[in-house]
């Protein structure tokens, strides 16, 4: 009998710790845990096992654990799992945590611990808070971190774990335990999730009435929209209230294609390898009413805090987290709560201005229409060039036209990064993620993995530098142990292309050489031996009869595509501060 099975039938004595947890996992609709057994946890790993309704997921790595199961809930909209053993498992988990903290990202994280009754005493592998206290290491990037006291214990604490993760501004959440509680005794009396996690759908009636008016007031409207627009679920609602008024719209660089950069409205990524019609409007005299949906006002969306950012007339910031209300600029009309609540709000009231004869006096039909063809870019004469090595525009362009219009894609960090923000196109029925929070390179690698388990009903491709390929990608051997339907494209100009550009901003201008690789990097057949199936490209048009064989391969498969290094990525208008180097 398996374990799902027998869980539903208490033991004598009442339900094992163990049992307990599987239920409430089941109950949250988590359907894989994604880590690196080990004997401090030993038997949450076998139970997951043996449960039919799980499924366990090996890394190479626990950051790569962690960055997995970040992508499962970015692209499954719900929450994922990881867990480590005790020790390095544990702290290895910690830079993967660390960006789903940063980004919103709600995990629950299970680390191992010595038996209770060694506690304190040197056991291997031991982390109490006497010692090297593993609970505070977690506390600064969760949203709750404590060690479980007994197996009568566990279902207060992750039940409080899981309120906090999936309530309010999503986040992981840490829970230590001692190996020896899981197959003791818990006699938990039942709580359905919705009797122990709230809703969070609540506004402030009259300041959402203020913003309405504001809005429809406004001559020159413009949205600026972050990814919290995407964890409320809200795109299809920001689009209906953009049309109406209608406002031109921008969006953070973590949130691309949120609101889809092929629509007339769209102003594309206001930010760190953004677009200059955004710049040009966000920064510009125009603009009488902004309103910021979801976005956290970062260094990388305003241009290191650009003073020009705020409008003539009314900054209006929503965000589900007071803190960020008015944390970098003072706010006309703050809205606080779920975005996708407030914006029907909005649109509600709108619509009844309207019909007392309160049109909106929006006047940016009358402007001219921005025209998205090359010039739209930075660099147009790359996205059209013939010449090899390959330029990382161009392939792009190609990319646009190979890509299905359901594609999930995901960036990891970098050079390669910036040229994805800028020259890629994601459309409305795209989805695009990217960990600009914490900045994790490896995340674009290993996230995918996760993503693909939790949508396989999409493609799922993943675009990395070689830099970020060298640092996670024996992770790819992981998609092809569990056959794992992921495209990874990785760019390979052979160096830490970002730093290399970047050193040549700072200091005497030398670059520096350290960062180039001494001897060619083979990706493609690193992969080829790690069982996927790859192609090389380094030309113009090779990318859409390649895309074409690799889309229709299942399993995990990779990409090679060589360009030239020497082509600077678009960091835009204050590159240095941006990128975290000084100015000369």
């Amino acid at each position: 009998m398996s374990a799902a099975a027998s869980s539903s039938t208490p033991p004598p004595g009442g339900e094992r710790m163990i049992d307990v947890f599987l239920r409430y996992m089941r109950a949250e609709g988590a359907r894989v845990v994604f880590g690196v057994p080990g004997g401090l946890l030993h038997p949450l790993f076998a139970a997951v096992e043996r449960d039919d309704e799980l499924q366990l997921v090996v890394a190479k790595h626990e950051a790569g654990a962690a960055f997995m199961a970040d992508g499962f809930a970015r692209a499954g909209h719900g929450l994922a799992v990881c867990a480590g053993t005790s020790g390095p498992g544990a702290t290895n988990l910690l830079t993967g945590v660390a960006v789903a903290y940063s980004d919103g990202i709600p995990l629950l994280v299970i680390t191992g611990q010595a038996p209770s009754h060694a506690l304190g005493k040197g056991a291997a592998q031991e982390t109490p808070p006497e010692d090297i206290d593993i609970v505070a290491m977690f506390k600064p990037v969760t949203k709750y971190s404590t060690m479980v006291q007994g197996p009568r214990r566990m279902s207060h604490h992750l039940r409080r774990a899981l309120r906090l993760a999936l309530t309010g501004r999503p986040g992981p959440v840490h829970l230590n335990v001692p190996v020896d509680f899981w197959e003791q005794p818990a006699d938990e009396q039942w709580f359905k999730p919705s009797s122990y996690r709230p809703t969070t759908e609540v506004f402030d009636r009259n300041r959402v009435a203020e913003a309405s008016r504001a809005l429809v007031e406004a001559e020159n409207p413009v949205l600026l929209v972050g990814s919290g627009v995407a964890t409320a679920r809200a795109q299809q609602h920001v689009r209906a209230l953009a049309e109406l008024l209608p406002a031109r719209v921008a969006t953070s660089p973590r949130a691309k294609g949120v609101f889809p950069e092929d629509h007339p409205l769209s102003l594309g990524v206001m930010g760190i390898g953004g677009h200059r019609a955004a710049r040009q409007t966000l920064l510009g005299e125009g603009v009488d009413v902004l309103m910021t949906m979801g976005a956290s006002l970062s260094e990388t969306t305003t241009l290191n805090w650009h003073p020009d950012f705020r409008p003539r007339t009314a900054l209006i910031q929503l965000d589900i987290s007071v803190d960020r209300i008015a944390r970098n600029y003072p706010v006309d009309v703050p809205l606080v709560g779920d975005a996708q609540t407030i914006t029907i709000e909005l649109i509600y009231h709108i619509h009844r201005l309207v019909r007392e004869g309160r049109a909106p006096k929006s006047t940016w039909d009358e402007h001219p229409a921005i025209v998205k063809d090359h010039r739209y870019y930075d660099s147009p004469e790359e996205r059209m060039s013939d010449r090899t090595p390959l330029t990382p525009q161009r392939w792009r362009v190609e990319l646009d036209e190979a890509l299905s219009d359901d594609a999930i894609i995901f960036s990891d960090i970098g050079g390669h990064m910036l040229f994805n923000i800028h020259d890629l196109v994601i459309g409305s029925n795209r989805e695009f993620y990217l960990n600009l929070g914490f900045g994790s390179m490896g995340h674009g690698t290993c996230a995918p993995v996760g993503a693909a388990l939790a949508r396989p009903d999409r493609p799922v491709v993943a675009i990395i530098g070689d830099a970020c390929f060298t640092m996670n990608g024996l992770d790819l051997l992981t998609a092809a142990e569990y056959d794992v339907n992921v495209l990874w494209i990785v760019e390979n100009n052979q160096m830490h292309g970002i730093t290399w550009h970047g050193s040549k901003l700072v200091g005497d201008g030398s670059p520096m050489e350290a960062v180039r690789y001494k001897r060619p990097l083979d990706v493609a057949g690193i992969a080829r031996a790690m069982g996927l199936h790859a192609w090389i490209i380094d030309r113009p048009e090779q990318l859409g009869q390649v895309m074409a064989e690799a889309l229709a391969q299942s399993g995990p498969k990779l990409i090679e595509i060589r360009v030239d290094g020497e082509i600077v990525p678009p960091l835009g208008p204050r590159a240095k501060a941006i990128a975290g180097f000084r100015d000369r």
